[in-house]
């Protein structure tokens, strides 16, 4: 193990043999860092915050930090999950859960760039990027592989779902489903994200299959929930097997939320950009 000696390490903490962890960093009581973990200079892991292998926590990153939150109780017994591999850049900062028992969870392979927020009680899966300055607020959960650009600021209770791409300088305010992209200072839903999935080696079929769905869905003028039920009759009409990823949009789009689904911006409304034939990495 090596431990620079201005590092501040709490008896309790359990760090593997092989973390390096560097000059002023601070790791608190209950901590867990599992093995190849970096922590670098100024780094700050705060109490019960539970960390897999192969993390990187750059300058003056802070996790597991108590919630922004008027009230917050700092004896409060919550934490932080981190899986393995992820890596947390510059400024970063995620905070543990708000009340007793719960957990900000945060899963394997993920990238929060520069300044990137995470807060209380929020829910990161696998492979997820969240770029420079973008801000996750309470209770938002974030399926695999979605991409929040920079700048976006995300409402609480919002889901994103996996293989989403929310453009930059956005608001979110209410779900963003899987395979789809978002733009706007007010997001609203702009098409399929086409790159990300041919990435993630989604065919040709099941890409049609949702461009065909994104249209039916929020281009026809018809309430939602009447658009899935035709969607999924027309399916089983034609007697073929629903595509995988057609049906986990339609769960996403059919499952209560508190936030409700971001609306599609209307193609008469004469944004040249809202349209669904835009693929954004």
């Amino acid at each position: 193990m090596a431990i620079h000696p201005s590092a501040v390490i709490d008896p309790t903490a359990q760090i593997a043999d092989d973390v390096e962890i560097g000059p002023n960093v601070v790791v608190g009581p209950n901590v867990k860092i599992g093995s190849q973990c970096v922590l670098m200079a100024g780094a700050v892991v705060c109490a019960n915050t539970t960390m897999g292998a192969g993390n990187r926590v750059h300058f003056n990153a802070v996790l597991g930090g108590d919630p922004q939150y008027l009230g917050f109780d700092p004896k409060t017994a919550s934490g932080l999950v981190i899986g393995d591999n992820n890596e947390f850049r510059e400024l970063c900062t995620v905070h543990r859960g708000l009340k007793d028992g719960t957990n900000t969870v945060i899963g394997n392979n993920c990238f929060l760039m520069a300044t990137a927020h995470v807060a209380h009680d929020c829910t990161l899966g696998n492979n997820i990027v969240l770029a420079n300055g973008s801000m996750l607020a309470g209770h938002v959960s974030v399926g695999d592989r979605a991409f929040v650009s920079g700048l976006c600021a995300v409402h609480q209770f919002c889901r994103i779902g996996r293989l989403a791409m929310v453009g930059g300088m956005s608001g979110v305010s209410k779900d963003v489903p899987p395979f789809l992209t978002t733009r706007g200072d007010f997001a609203f839903l702009v098409g399929v994200n086409v790159v990300g999935l041919r990435r993630a080696g989604v065919g040709p079929e099941s890409r049609m299959a949702i461009k065909n769905a994104f249209k039916n869905l929020f281009r026809s003028g018809h309430p939602l929930n009447r658009a899935i039920t035709d969607l999924r009759e027309a399916w089983q009409e034609s007697q073929s097997p629903i595509p995988g990823e057609l049906s986990e949009l339609l769960d996403f789009c059919a499952t209560p939320s508190k936030r409700g689904i971001l609306a599609a911006r209307s193609l008469s409304s004469g944004d040249h950009q809202a349209t669904e034939d835009i693929d954004v990495e």
